[in-house]
């Protein structure tokens, strides 16, 4: 399967509509009234800032838009996407990944880590940030790793959240 492909998956598991119990057991979000440019830029620097690199930026709002109609996703509202804008960054710790598949090997399946911005239409000027928490595999060593990495993608988030715009 191809790198764009992959991409179009993680976007979908990340931003696909699920029930509220499981948005709330496996992903943190934030809500920040801002323009999404703004918050996109923030979050790019709270990134940045730690010293690592985004690997890909995945603009799931433009692939939803162009392929609503083939896949059937035209919304009820007639619209080719609930979003306005829709994005999300990948990107990884070595030193955190490191420590994660010592721990175990198959570990690697949390890699890379990845946060998402959206702005829905019916909500503009309302941008949510967050993190899907990425699942290890059930030992003591990966729980010690698994605290470590969510707490750092929720750094990521807080810090995106709590700036001034």
């Amino acid at each position: 399967m191809n790198r764009f492909a992959m991409a179009c998956l993680f976007a979908l598991a990340f931003l696909a509509p699920a029930g509220a119990q499981a948005t709330q057991e496996n992903q943190t979000t934030k809500a920040v009234k801002a323009t999404f440019e703004d918050v996109m830029l923030e979050l790019q620097d709270a990134v940045i800032g730690r010293g690592l690199v985004i690997d890909y930026t995945g603009h799931v709002d433009k692939m939803l838009e162009r392929t609503a109609e083939a896949a059937g996703g035209v919304t009820t509202a007639g619209g080719l996407s609930p979003y306005l804008n829709a994005k999300y960054v990948q990107f990884c710790s070595a030193k955190l990944t490191h420590e994660a598949v010592n721990a175990n090997p198959q570990n690697l399946s949390i890699c890379p880590y990845l946060v998402f911005i959206y702005e829905t239409k019916a909500e503009p000027g309302t941008v949510h940030v967050g993190y899907r928490k990425p699942v290890f595999d059930p030992s003591q060593a990966s729980e010690a790793i698994s605290e470590k990495i969510n707490a750092f993608l929720q750094e990521i988030v807080d810090d995106v959240a709590s700036a001034e715009y």
